[in-house]
């Protein structure tokens, strides 16, 4: 009966109410796009990237250049940079705090490096997707597992290996246990020998970094030669990864210890390790960057909507409670008390909230379907869609009540005699 003649009230003072109800429509709609923006970003960042980077690092590489002091004639080497390369890393596995050692191309986590293509089996096909190539004890370095969370053990074959994620597994299989052992096409031209490779292993869903979806990837198995080969045509040295795991307890005093104790050993010839980089910072500058563009930004202009609402919506409620002065003192003056002449208008107020939320309800769903949106980092759903509602409407709820307590909290200690001399 309460809200019934609520909501009579309203429609009867429409014209006072239609700028209120403009006000709050515009209002609920920023709050749907904010709570929305912030529902992705902390979903996506509680959910596990799917590898570890505690005590691990990042060796970069670089050559002397010609003018350097040190610089050994090519020419007269009987060795080859990619030689020169496992000679080093031969001597960081002889480390007593070095757990397991990998070599990757640019494609250590957070690198955001690695090459796109598509992959087929039979009449399957997937998106382009990310390729890494990596060697076998990449994955021991970060503790990627199978997709039923076991350890990934890869032996060396006679045929190209591929190592697919689980998401990937299942798109072109129909489940990651059935994709082991078969024959997979990369690229377009299933015909070429050297674009056809096995699949031995599928791992677990994987992430690029925190604030990202899963995505879809897998990766080239490379034997030493592959890298051999790689360099020999390629020759950046830049774009090698040495990725190494410390063993537990190694402290945060390793890296210093480690490039101390090494020492002369971490250079062969022209090659040099110019930096030992800790895998968390490198997290710390892709998750941080991604802060600082994004999150940090949307987070001050959410807090100054927020704070310029409610002191529009105060003094938007504090006028039409002033206008209302009048009908408000007859009412107490008739022996509502002040209780219930403060719930009447807090309840009024919120009313207001609902009919401006469905307008605003409905745009937020027609720019959620045409894409507009952000369906990347999450795929539309009703889990998205609950949630940002029951967001939006919790915090304009909590905006609205605010702004409308003060106001009615006056407009309850009016005395009736003065209202009734002004009627």
């Amino acid at each position: 009966m309460m809200i019934r003649h609520i909501l009579k009230q309203t429609v009867t003072c429409r014209r006072l109410n239609s700028w209120i109800l403009l006000e709050l429509a515009g209002v609920a709609f920023f709050l749907f796009l904010m709570t929305d923006f912030f529902w992705i970003r902390l979903k996506n960042y509680t959910e596990p990237t799917g590898f570890d980077i505690e005590n691990t690092y990042v060796l970069k590489f670089k050559t002397l250049h010609p003018t350097a002091p040190d610089y050994a004639d090519p020419g007269q080497s009987a060795r080859t940079p990619a030689e020169d390369l496992f000679r080093i890393i031969d001597r960081i596995k002889l480390n007593p705090e070095i757990e397991h050692v990998s070599l990757s191309l640019h494609s250590s986590p957070y690198s955001m490096g690695g090459y796109w293509n598509s992959l087929r089996i039979d009449s399957a096909r997937t998106p382009s997707i990310r390729c890494r190539q990596v060697t076998p004890s990449w994955f021991d370095v970060f503790r990627i597992r199978t997709a039923d969370g076991k350890p990934l053990k890869i032996e060396e074959t006679g045929y190209k290996q591929v190592i697919l994620t689980k998401d990937v597994a299942e798109l072109l299989c129909g489940d990651a246990a059935g994709a082991n052992g078969r024959e997979i096409h990369t690229d377009n031209d299933p015909e070429d020998p050297d674009r056809t490779a096995r699949v031995t292993g599928v791992t677990g869903l994987l992430k690029r970094q925190e604030f990202f979806p899963y995505e879809g990837a897998y990766f080239e198995i490379l034997p030493p030669s592959g890298f051999e080969q790689w360099m020999a045509t390629n020759g950046n040295i830049t774009q090698i990864d040495v990725c190494i795991r410390a063993r537990p307890g190694s402290g945060p005093g390793f890296r210093d210890r480690f490039l101390s104790g090494m020492g002369d050993r971490l250079k062969e010839n022209n090659l040099y390790v110019s930096s030992l980089i800790p895998s968390s910072r490198l997290r710390d500058g892709v998750v941080g960057k991604d802060i600082r563009e994004n999150i940090l930004p949307m987070t001050c202009v959410s807090a100054f909507v927020l704070v310029t609402v409610f002191l529009g919506v105060f003094a938007s409620f504090q006028l039409r409670i002033r206008q209302r002065r009048s009908e408000i003192g007859i009412r107490m003056a008739m022996g509502a008390g002040k209780n219930r002449i403060r719930s009447h208008i807090v309840q009024e107020s919120l009313l207001l909230m609902a009919l401006a939320t469905v307008p605003a309800f409905i745009a937020y769903l027609n720019m959620l379907h045409a894409g507009i949106l952000d369906v990347w980092r999450l795929p539309l759903s009703a889990g998205r869609i609950a949630v940002t509602f029951a967001g939006a409407v919790v915090l304009l709820s909590a905006v609205v009540a605010g702004s409308a307590l003060w106001p009615a909290g006056r407009a309850a200690s009016i005395h009736p005699a003065e209202a009734l001399k002004e009627e």
